[in-house]
């Protein structure tokens, strides 16, 4: 009797190996993601990308808006202005480095959204492990003892390197037997350092995958290029990855005689064009509109996820809960120190993609 209800917390906490079984995981058939039963399944939801920020009632709330889909990260090593984000712990050694704080986070986390039956795309970030230059104070978190002229991260620093491929290890056999985890995301927005060439950004990619597929095997992967623009999707392409679905950002940035639908368009083609060309899946894992671009009906909310859907490309949004401004992306709003406020029109908008 008492095995019989530990093993009932277990999977009431993380779901058991024989229900991972029974729901199975996506994959990869051509230019298109299936679910377990082999049909075409088209992810549409949300970032709940500030980490900490989101809330047990999200993962329904978003199921009820129409959503399948949910991006959440685990912020590990990097300048993060929140205190509390970085969850890099050198002295965890049980929990691979991770601080056991910030994991007990990202296990509810991830909880909440399976047991609203949203796909989980997983992504560990490090802005340290990206680039590590990117201002005056990411360089002095990253590499405080100016080593690295070309930044302390995971193409300068094989020891850091290490670190993470070791927490990506843990994080997939943790997760891995979780109903609903979709895609494990290795690296979010790879360097941008004139010095990293394409082959050493795809050898990485290859090198955090396999270990990967060693503790988890079956759950696909999702990679894109040089920070993540579509521009620069062709260099992570590589033909004996047969688990991998490719992505690129596609925020909208109005720009002088252009509204910011023509460059939607022509950034949404590299990938719909890469798509064809490769035969492989491609999924936009942050499109967003600030407030401030857009109007009062949301039109250029409807417009520019109108035509992911009308390219059957899916999508998560920038993003549902976090900021403290409306002129910026979002649809919850903090509003002092406890309360959150909701851009209804952002949610209906955004809802009614979701339900196309």
């Amino acid at each position: 009797m008492l095995l019989r209800a530990l093993f009932l917390v277990a999977a009431l906490a993380f779901g058991s190996a024989e229900s991972a079984l029974a729901q199975g995981h996506l994959s990869v058939r051509g230019q298109e993601i299936v679910d377990p039963s082999g049909k075409p399944i088209l992810l549409r939801g949300y970032n709940w990308g500030r980490f900490g920020k989101a809330e047990q009632q999200d993962g329904r709330d978003n199921a009820a808006q129409g959503a399948n889909a949910v991006r959440i990260p685990l912020r590990w090593w990097g300048y993060y202005k929140s205190k509390g984000v970085d969850s890099r712990n050198d002295t965890a050694d049980a929990t691979a480095d991770v601080s056991p704080e910030n994991l007990k986070i990202l296990d509810d986390t991830v909880r909440w959204a399976s047991e609203a039956h949203l796909w989980i795309i997983l992504f560990i970030d490090s802005n340290c492990g990206q680039n590590g230059t990117q201002n005056e104070e990411m360089i002095a978190y990253c590499d405080p003892g100016h080593k690295y002229p070309n930044g302390h991260n995971f193409w300068s620093d094989p020891e850091a390197r290490a670190k993470f491929i070791k927490i990506w290890r843990f994080v997939a056999n943790r997760y891995k037997n979780t109903p609903y985890i979709g895609l494990f995301e290795p690296l979010p927005e790879p360097a941008n350092v004139p010095s990293i060439t394409p082959q050493q950004i795809q050898d990485f990619y290859g090198e955090v995958m396999g270990n990967i597929r060693q503790v988890a095997p079956g759950i696909p992967f999702l990679v894109g290029g040089r920070k993540y623009h579509p521009d620069a999707i062709e260099p992570a392409f590589n033909p004996t990855w047969k688990d991998v679905v490719y992505t690129g950002n596609l925020f909208y940035h109005p720009k002088g005689n252009d509204s910011g639908l023509e460059s939607i368009r022509k950034r949404l083609g590299d990938l719909t064009s890469f798509r064809s060309r490769h035969n492989v899946p491609v999924f936009v894992q942050q499109v967003g509109v600030r407030g401030r671009d857009d109007d009062v009906s949301k039109s250029k909310i409807k417009a520019v996820l109108g035509t992911l859907i009308d390219n059957r490309v899916g999508f998560t949004y920038w993003e549902y809960r976090g900021s403290t401004k409306e002129s910026e992306y979002g649809v919850l709003f903090r509003k002092g120190k406890d309360g959150w406020e909701t851009d209804q029109g952002a949610m209906s908008a955004i809802s009614g993609a979701f339900k196309r």
